[in-house]
């Protein structure tokens, strides 16, 4: 992994965008007033008509979408992750309604830094899965990304989108590469513990499992793109496979990926699932990498903790 290598996915999703709207006029974002943060201002330069900014109402940015949604148009709502939990009740009214209305969740996880809890999108994919009727993505890289705005610009109705910001990452996909709500991606194939993520950690955990095989620990990564709805037969064939899951996430444990890969394997096919990710906590203050270093969310951390729970698994079963 080089810096040459590390992509950002804003870009990707900007440029999908721009494609998408040159393709399909029904296109149109709704905003914030954050165009500069989601590299919006390409679009609203080439499609001034269809960039309504409503200020810093995100309540109403909600609303205002799900109208342009009911006259025919296919609004993508620009906002900070952490900013649209301002807007719960519009989005589930619009998930009522299934309103053509894809939400856009930029900055999420620990992006925002040091700006602090107000900032820090760490809840977002526990209530937005919560609701019926909205999908949940949470695409790993900038391929994934662009795959994301597709899936989301095709499905008729609501769609949550989770879009990682300000810490590029490695491509693990080609270009051109398609996902589909309900489905995953085996990164890497082994028999002693799968490691379960989706969106940043994703990648973290393909770096994680990189240095486990160099301690003779084979570790597949099975990622989800889609959390809601998920992959469930995915995860049942890796508890049976491997008999062992780790989730990783830059969200908080309570009712994130780890508690609906944990929903699934209690009904299904009951393993030892190992949960990382941000504890019940607010984070402190500091640049994002530093709160992943705090949360132990980087490769080389998590594969010490997979490392560290393998063995006294190994203990206990001795």
């Amino acid at each position: 992994m080089t810096s040459a290598q590390l992509l950002d996915c804003v870009q990707a999703f900007a440029g999908e965008l721009l494609r998408l709207a040159d393709e399909d006029d029904r296109v149109c974002i709704v905003n914030n007033d954050s165009a500069d943060t989601h590299l919006a201002n390409d679009f609203q330069r080439g499609f001034p008509a269809r960039f309504v900014d409503v200020g810093i109402a995100e309540q109403n940015m909600a609303g205002v979408a799900a109208g342009l949604a009911n006259a025919g148009k296919v609004p993508f709502v620009h906002s900070a992750a952490c900013f649209l939990a301002r807007a719960t009740e519009q989005i589930k009214n619009a998930a009522y309604a299934g309103a053509n209305v894809k939400f856009c969740g930029f900055v999420s996880g620990l992006a925002y830094g040091a700006l602090g809890g107000t900032h820090h999108a760490t809840e977002d994919i526990a209530w937005m899965r919560s609701i019926p009727g909205l999908p949940v993505l949470c695409p790993a890289t900038p391929a994934e990304t662009a795959a994301a705005a597709r899936l989301a610009w095709r499905h008729e109705g609501p769609v949550y989108l989770r879009i990682i910001s300000k810490t590029p990452v490695p491509e693990l996909f080609d270009a051109g590469h398609e996902i589909s709500f309900g489905t995953s991606t085996q990164l890497r194939e082994g028999g002693d513990v799968t490691l379960i993520g989706t969106g940043l950690a994703t990648t973290r955990l393909v770096e994680a499992a990189v240095l486990l095989e160099r301690e003779g620990i084979r570790a597949g990564v099975l990622h989800l793109h889609s959390v809601s709805p998920i992959d469930e037969a995915a995860i049942m064939r890796a508890a049976r496979e491997t008999g062992r899951l780790v989730v990783a996430e830059d969200h908080v444990l309570n009712g994130g990926l780890g508690g609906a890969v944990s929903e699934t394997v209690v009904r299904t096919v009951p393993v030892p699932v190992l949960q990382l990710g941000i504890t019940n906590t607010f984070a402190p203050i500091g640049p994002a990498a530093f709160l992943h270093e705090h949360f132990r969310l980087t490769g080389p951390l998590l594969a010490r903790d997979v490392r560290d729970w393998l063995d006294g698994h190994e203990q206990r079963r001795a």
